[in-house]
């Protein structure tokens, strides 16, 4: 279980910081969800995010070493650069950077134990260095409101979640089957249509693939498309909003399939891979209560075997936004993972606690605190973790 993974600051948009604190704030978020609304009138806006975390997660079963891990190993920044230099020309470029690291080989030297003249060991010096940093950069076309054409790298519209700003994210990270089925950011153009009054939003897109393959030596596109439909009216991907004077819904479906081939070290091609990944939502809002339900589901084939993998998983999701500037917020999701081999079952439950500590200004959402317990329950093998992750994330 990681601790927190808010990546963001409005990865649609900016966040609202000008709505009174004591009034109810609707739904006008045409802005947000029109992919030809761009809101942008400079040639370079900025924004970003501070976000410290701290957790602790223990582990019963995991050996000594590894049975309690306490730190800010979360922590992340963010930097976004956008603008609109040219009319119906937009861009975006969003940089993020977080206090974990991978280790790196910086150095080696043979050792000789017993003065032999032989090597006996190397021993290697590492450093720690970090990953990718580059959440978004894309270029978009912008005719008119109702349709758009997006360019270059950007995250993968699968489900509901993934269109949300990670600085909007009702819990520090997105649901842990999320995490498990969606296609991570890659490099791709995506077509965004938006029917008359926000009702219906359609994307679809071709991308590398690179975020869903496993080793990253593979080759093939790609496919993705996704619609959602907004029956009561605009209905941002903004999973914590401000009180909301009419009810909102939404329905939404996703799918990507992903046809690919696997080469060995030394370049021939070593199988052939189906991968097919659907994924449905639903959402409902009003007078500050949320909730959120998607369910998804995978289907791999390959060339080599006769035996596909399949996965199934789901969870849901609510929070209350009360006057008094907390909201009491809830999880539990479930994958089962292998389902037609070795299924491995997975549950997840989360509780706890945002807090709005500048309620009554009017930046009241610039500074959020979220307290919350997490808890991975892997069923097939017996083992459990607790978390408690205490975050704080300021936007500006």
């Amino acid at each position: 279980m990681t601790a927190a993974l808010w990546l963001a600051a409005a990865a649609w948009g900016a966040p609202d910081l000008d709505a009174p604190a004591d009034v109810e704030v609707d739904d006008d978020v045409t802005a947000a969800t029109a992919p030809g609304a761009g809101g942008v009138d400079e040639a370079v806006e900025l924004s970003g995010f501070v976000k410290p975390v701290f957790s602790a997660v223990y582990r019963g079963s995991a050996l000594p070493r590894d049975r309690l891990a306490v730190g800010l190993t979360s922590s992340t920044a963010g930097i976004v650069l956008r603008g609109e230099p040219v009319d119906h020309w937009r861009y975006k470029v969003f940089f993020t950077v977080g206090a974990g690291t991978f280790p790196v080989l910086v150095g080696a030297r043979g050792v000789d134990l017993d003065n032999q003249g032989g090597l006996d060991r190397v021993d290697v010096d590492t450093a720690g260095a970090l990953g990718d940093i580059v959440r978004e950069t894309s270029i978009t076309w912008a005719p008119v409101d109702a349709f758009a054409i997006r360019a270059g790298r950007m995250p993968v519209p699968f489900t509901s979640a993934a269109q949300s700003a990670d600085t909007a994210l009702l819990f520090p990270e997105r649901a842990g089957p999320n995490q498990v089925f969606l296609a991570d950011d890659d490099l791709g153009a995506l077509l965004e249509l938006t029917l008359p009054e926000d009702r219906v939003l359609a994307k679809a897109g071709v991308f590398n693939g690179s975020g869903t393959g496993p080793s990253g030596g593979e080759r093939g596109v790609l496919y993705l498309a996704r619609v959602d439909l907004q029956p009561l009216g605009p209905f941002a991907f903004d999973e914590t909003r401000p009180l909301r004077s009419k009810p909102r819904l939404g329905l939404g479906a996703g799918a990507i399939w992903h046809p690919y081939r696997a080469f060995d070290a030394v370049g021939f091609e070593r199988v052939g891979v189906n991968d097919l990944r659907l994924s449905g939502s639903f959402r409902f809002s009003a007078a500050g209560l949320s909730v959120a339900v998607e369910g998804l589901y995978r289907l791999q084939t390959d060339t080599l075997t006769s035996r596909p993998l399949s996965a199934t998983g789901a969870y849901a999701q609510g929070g209350w936004r009360l006057p008094i500037a907390i909201e009491p917020i809830g999880r539990v999701g479930w994958s089962a993972v292998d389902r037609t081999f070795d299924p491995r079952t997975t549950v997840w439950t989360e509780g706890g606690l945002n807090v709005y500590p500048a309620h009554g200004d009017a930046g009241r959402d610039a500074i959020r605190l979220t307290f919350v317990y997490q808890g991975e329950h892997r069923v097939t093998e017996g083992e459990t973790a607790h978390g408690a992750v205490a975050a704080a994330v300021l936007t500006f």
